[in-house]
């Protein structure tokens, strides 16, 4: 009798058996007068008829009603089993004999939410085996002494676990962001910039008419990796019912794309800098948005591993143990017996920082990447160990660049400081500071190139270097 895996996230159903991957995909289902089916059978005419599509019930799994009901489901529950149905017929068809299957789950999924998707699954048929968080399964282990941090996302949210090893395990210590964006906001971003290019280029928005806007929907993708790979491409709908073209940038869109991420980047960044920085991992269903894993490396300033699609599922069947006397009651595990080599498993891809950007793990070039001055008003102030005060009132102790008190800025709005050998941003406001373009939560440490915002006024970060620079 064998085991298999499951990966519960709508966004993307992975099961895995011994022999691999057997399926990866979307929670979507489409219920029609005459037609009901779920996932990649069900992807595209959703899209074109979404008064008949469902895309969340997974992740809104409850048993209310639905807003609008067909064909005898009411609720995202009901859904959610008739997909799962479907899954444990591929797994029965795939395998044959399975004496158990191990429920992977995305962390910080709620208690009640977690009990209802047992039900389902059993009302389903599955024999469950377990339940495993996805972060411990998908990252096998680490080097000693060293943290990781992995990343993933839902349709509706981003969230990031921090792991450690420890006697032989490698566990969830703590969910260090838990919220926006998601999967569904990352798409929505792309989408809106790309048509925001052919207004700017054609004054023609795809978006107003159906015949463009699933144009615009099918060749997404294409279009976005075609620059990242290229830097720039011209593009033309044919489905407008004018001349409707547009160029993008490579740096434009990246840009676009990093204003989303630039929150949850800001209070990663201080875990991936300087001694003791953590190993980043990028869950594959992330890392399929094009240009995520790029920003996610400048963002962090380091280098961002990037796991294959099935890893978590892959994962979990390699190493799950039961837990001994626990009978009918499920224990939600949040570690996992770890495994000799470091790192991800099944042949992790890297991204990495820009040139200019700091690398994570102290490896003696940090120093030499750390920034020196904040420029403001065509001056620039050197970053000390005494501090930088920003405000519009002098702050004893250090230098003070002091500011006209104009709205949205405090007396004592925030400090640049020199901490081991890391310049570090720290916010005192009322109103909030901004790290390119995105809040600050507290303290961040800084790069070369980056902009602080205090109210409306912009102060970029810089380094000073010897001749030419390195």
């Amino acid at each position: 009798m064998a085991l298999v895996a499951l990966e519960v996230n709508g966004a993307a159903l992975v099961g895995a058996t011994a022999a691999g991957v057997l399926f990866n995909e979307p929670g979507v289902a489409l219920v029609q007068k005459r037609r009901v089916a779920f996932g990649r059978a069900a992807v595209e005419e959703a899209r074109r008829d979404p008064a008949s599509g469902y895309r969340n019930y997974w992740e809104l799994l409850s048993d209310d009603p639905l807003p609008r009901p067909a064909r005898g489901f009411r609720s995202y529950a009901d859904l959610a089993h008739g997909h799962m149905q479907g899954l444990w017929k591929r797994f029965r068809d795939a395998v044959g004999d399975i004496s158990g299957v191990v429920l992977v789950i995305p962390a910080g999924v709620a208690e009640d939410r977690l009990a209802l998707l047992l039900g389902i699954a059993e009302e389903a048929g599955l024999p469950v085996a377990g339940l495993v968080e996805s972060g411990v399964a998908a990252v096998r282990g680490a080097a000693a002494g060293r943290a990781c941090l992995h990343i993933e996302a839902t349709a509706e949210r981003l969230a990031v676990s921090r792991l450690i090893p420890h006697d032989g395990r490698i566990r969830r210590e703590e969910i260090l962001f838990d919220g926006r964006p998601g999967l569904r906001h990352l798409r929505a971003a792309m989408t809106a910039h790309v048509a925001g290019r052919f207004v700017a280029g054609s004054r023609f928005d795809p978006l107003d008419l159906p015949a463009t806007e699933q144009e615009l929907a099918g060749q997404l993708d294409s279009w976005l990796e075609a620059v990242l790979a290229g830097g720039e491409l011209a593009i033309e709908l044919e489905a407008a019912p004018v001349t409707a073209t547009a160029v993008l940038g490579r740096d434009d869109f990246l840009a676009s794309i990093e204003r989303l991420l630039g929150a949850p980047g800001n209070r990663l960044r201080s875990w991936c800098t300087g001694p003791g920085a953590a190993d980043v991992y990028l869950s594959g269903t992330l890392a399929e948005v094009p240009g995520c894993a790029e920003v996610f490396a400048r963002l962090l300033a380091a280098e961002v591993q990037v796991l294959p699609a099935g890893a978590a599922a892959l994962g979990a069947l390699e190493r799950f143990v039961p837990v001994v006397g626990a009978g009918d009651r499920y224990v939600l595990l949040k570690s996992l017996p770890a495994v000799d080599s470091a790192g991800g498993p099944y042949g992790t891809r890297t991204a990495r920082p820009d040139a200019g950007a700091s690398p994570a793990g102290g490896d003696g070039e940090t120093g030499e990447r750390t920034p020196t001055h904040v420029v403001f008003g065509g001056r620039a102030w050197r970053i000390g160990a005494e501090g930088l005060h920003l405000g519009s009132s002098p702050q004893p102790g250090g230098l003070s660049i002091v500011l006209s008190p104009e709205g949205g800025i405090s007396r004592n709005h925030c400090t640049v400081v020199l901490e081991n050998g890391q310049a570090v941003l720290h916010d005192h406001s009322r109103y909030g500071t901004s790290l390119n373009g995105a809040p600050v939560a507290d303290s961040a440490p800084l790069r070369g190139g980056d902009v602080v915002g205090v109210g409306p006024l912009e102060f970029l970060i810089t380094r000073e270097v010897g001749g030419d620079g390195p």
